[in-house]
């Protein structure tokens, strides 16, 4: 019969729990040595659990993590929770590998610690994500360090963020190794009070983050830096850095849109401070800024669930034929119909909402090419799928299982890839475009030539037009070098056989250039603005001032 312990539970159920979880438990007292052991000692740390009893825990500890160790130690002693603190422990072999270190201070003896040591998961930064030789974190990783560590935090224990910026240094200026020996100092300091002794990045130089529990008190932080700079810079006076704390408590939206809406808060935090914006105010900020995008991720996704959005349809228009091609489908967002969707649309995308979004817009157009005012033939229509959507595979998912019933809709629904953030797996986007095409459907490269949409992406996405930006088809009429880009977009297209189509056609003038320059397609006011259908008799529905029917087929009636 198992010995009972001092919480009323057999000494049985710790060994279950051990062995269930492949981890070790310990009972350590506070200055860290062993008093007990059970669980997969040998599994996890290459010792057995005998071995371990008997012996401070920091023997099997890598030197580089005794502070972090002392630091995680110290919390549990003072009553606060470490959880998932990451340690590098040494094999008898001499190797080092990781585990994860979780642990409190013991409920019914005050001088013991309960400590369980784990197999690492989840986030896990590589040699490659830090700065340097210092052992950050780079911006980046960072930010999906926090995201990681928001989505798997105790919602009645959230981490904090503190943001740091130090001041300038007269000793360090030009002194490049000092610098770097102040961030490594600095860095390893405040290492020791983050969330799994690794939750520490460079923003910019001189800027930092740190993610820690609320028991880490900002002045906790503000000592590490002048610390930090007295070993350092032992004859400097005394530096003070700017401190700012977020709570990272954002119980209003599920745990992964709460990590998208802290990454997009600091990435605009971010760019703000860049385009010359007060640091210290900016910070001030940030805490109503995390929760303004929290509000506005709640309004978008009731918007998108709640199907508050329409349709517009703007012709897309053959030059050499007059023919209508295809009509793009554009959103508008109901109460907002003199409003650009852009801002929307962009803020779902930086989010990692415009998913969601792009499979709602997808099902209702093929809703309304399967309704009597669209169910023709010679009508055919455009949807966009954001390049973001292409690389999430749960979106892709939903996509494939769309197009499985939209056999009907071959040759008549055709797709644009848009993005406003740059794809960085190319081949995975290439590999569901070529799903979408093998299936009859056209896939358009949208804004060609824009930010990220540049002959890299036409080298690897095989599609069947690109849409040349408008930036330079608005100015081909003044600007030579729009004109020389044109028809180099054209050239390179007409070998690899694939068409083009020109946006922002606002009159005859700039149409006839473009036929001469070989574009095959255009997309503009001259055609016609984005329109609903005007009635429900597919006869009349799509006629306009520039539109009308010829034997069957829509043209375009102006100029």
């Amino acid at each position: 019969m198992a010995d009972k312990d001092d919480l009323g539970r057999s000494s049985d159920m710790y060994v279950a729990f051990a062995f269930a979880a492949a981890d070790v438990l310990l009972e350590l007292d506070t200055q860290g040595n062993t008093m007990f052991a059970v669980g997969a000692a040998m599994a996890l740390v290459g010792r057995g659990a005998k071995a371990l009893t008997g012996q401070p825990l920091v023997k099997i500890i890598h030197p580089s993590d005794h502070t972090a160790l002392s630091q995680a130690l110290k919390q549990m002693a003072g009553g606060e929770r470490v959880r998932n603190a990451v340690l590098r422990i040494l094999r008898p072999d001499g190797k080092a590998s990781e585990v994860t270190m979780s642990g409190y201070r013991h409920p019914s003896v005050p001088d013991r610690l309960m400590v369980a040591l784990g197999h690492p998961g989840g986030f896990h930064a590589h040699k490659e994500d830090r700065v340097g030789e210092t052992g950050l974190l780079d911006k980046d990783s960072f930010q999906a360090m926090a995201a990681n560590l928001l989505e798997s935090a105790a919602p009645d224990d959230p981490y904090q963020l503190t943001l740091v910026e130090l001041p300038k240094i007269d000793a360090l200026s030009g002194d490049s190794a000092a610098q770097e020996a102040l961030t490594t100092e600095l860095g390893n300091r405040l290492k020791a009070l983050s969330v799994g002794g690794d939750a520490v990045g460079q923003l910019d130089e001189g800027k930092f983050g740190v993610l820690h529990s609320a028991a880490v008190s900002a002045d906790s932080i503000s000592k590490s830096v002048t610390q930090a700079a007295a070993v350092v810079l032992p004859d400097a006076p005394p530096i003070q850095a700017t401190l700012a704390t977020l709570m990272l408590d954002v119980a209003d939206v599920p745990p992964e849109e709460a990590a998208r809406a802290l990454t997009y808060t600091l990435n605009r935090f971010a760019l703000e401070a860049e385009n010359g914006g007060n640091l210290a105010d900016l910070m001030k900020d940030l805490q109503p800024r995390l929760s303004a995008t929290v509000k506005q991720m709640n309004d978008v996704r009731n918007t998108v669930t709640g199907g508050d959005f329409d349709l517009m349809f703007q012709p897309i228009v053959d030059l050499w034929t007059g023919v209508v091609h295809h009509f793009e489908c554009l959103v508008r967002f109901k109460g907002e119909d003199n409003k650009s969707p852009y801002e929307t649309v962009t803020f779902a995308e930086d989010t990692g909402m415009v998913g969601m979004l792009d499979m709602a817009l997808l099902e209702r157009a093929v809703a309304f090419m399967r309704s009597s005012v669209a169910n023709n033939d010679s009508l055919k229509f455009a949807v966009n799928l954001s390049g973001y959507s292409l690389s999430d595979p749960t979106v892709v998912r939903r996509l494939k299982e769309i197009l499985t019933t939209t056999a009907d809709l071959r040759k008549r629904l055709v797709f644009e890839m848009t993005e406003s953030a740059q794809v960085r797996d190319l081949k995975a986007v290439n590999d569901v475009i070529q799903i979408i095409r093998k299936q009859g459907h056209e896939v358009c490269l949208d804004d060609f030539g824009a930010g990220h949409a540049a002959f890299h992406y036409l080298r690897a996405l095989k599609v069947d037009n690109v849409k040349i930006d408008g930036s330079y088809i608005k100015d081909a009429m003044r600007s030579n070098e729009d004109v020389s880009f044109i028809k180099a977009i054209v050239g390179l297209c007409t070998e690899l056989g694939v068409t083009t189509t020109a946006e922002y056609v606002e009159d005859a003038e700039t149409a006839n250039l473009l036929k001469l320059l070989k574009v095959r397609f255009g997309q503009g006011w001259y055609f016609g603005k984005p329109l609903r259908p005007s009635s429900d008799d597919i006869r009349t529905a799509w006629r306009t001032p520039t539109l009308g029917w010829n034997k069957g087929l829509l043209h375009f009636t102006k100029g």
